[in-house]
Formats: C-alpha cells, sequence, structure tokens
C-alpha cells in the first residue's frame, strides 16, 4: 500500500493535464508530505516557494484533513503556489489561476466549485484510499 507521500505524488501527476489546459506547469522539483502547518486547524495546506538547496519547492497537508477530495483541492490550491513565481502569493495570477482551474470564493479559501469537484472524484477513485487518519 502506497504512504501519504506516494498517494499525494499519484494526485498530483493526475492534476498536471488539469493545469496544463489552462496554462499553468506544476513544476518536477515538489516535494510533497503531510505535517503539522499551525496550531490552528484552519490552514489546511502550505507551499513554501522559496527553494531547498537541492532546487525543490515543498508543499505540506494539515494531517487534521482525510476526505480525499479535499486533500487533493488543497494540493491543487498549494501547486497553484508552485507553479507561479515566489513572491505572487494570493495576488492576482493566483486567483485568475485559482479560478481558471475551477475555485470559488476567496484566494486564500478552498472553496471547490462543481466542474473541479467532479475532476478531482474521478482523480481520488483513481488514487485509491487516502492512506491517512485524520488528528482528532
Amino acid at each position: 500500500m502506497p504512504n501519504r507521500e506516494h498517494w499525494l505524488t499519484h494526485v498530483a501527476v493526475m492534476l498536471r493535464p488539469i493545469f496544463s489546459r489552462n496554462g499553468l506547469e506544476i513544476p518536477l522539483r515538489v516535494r510533497l508530505g503531510v505535517g503539522a502547518l499551525a496550531p490552528a486547524r484552519r490552514t489546511l495546506g502550505a507551499c513554501y516557494t522559496t527553494c531547498d538547496r537541492m532546487g525543490f519547492r515543498h508543499v505540506t497537508i494539515s494531517p487534521f484533513i482525510d476526505d480525499p477530495v479535499m486533500v487533493a483541492a488543497v494540493l491543487a490550491h498549494e501547486l497553484i503556489h508552485a507553479a507561479l513565481p515566489a513572491d505572487e502569493g494570493h495576488g492576482p495570477r493566483f486567483r485568475a489561476a485559482a479560478r481558471a482551474l475551477g475555485f470559488e470564493g476567496r484566494a486564500t479559501e478552498v472553496t471547490i466549485g462543481p466542474a473541479l469537484r467532479s475532476e478531482l472524484e474521478q482523480i481520488v477513485g483513481r488514487a485509491g484510499r487516502y492512506p491517512h487518519a485524520a488528528l482528532v
């Protein structure tokens, strides 16, 4: 059975065509993992856009979520950050990219639109069970 990082990587690979058709490229040098982000459970993910010494950006998903569609959505949100320049934050290019992918609402939140939800459900169906149980 794959671990969380394998599952996240598999989902990221399946997200590539969605990103590509919307003019974004997920960088090849991104490390994906699950870990503590902040004491507040509101933070669902983080993308460290400055590269490590080996040239990788890092994406971390909250250990407090285990719904696979939400995890895939948070991953997609963070991969938008990874695909854009390091200083973009939730600025206009991020907002445009998020809308193009199918996110709705505020750029700082993960609100999945119906078309994106359908695509994520298909991806998660192919990826299989998310091998993580949320912290309580």
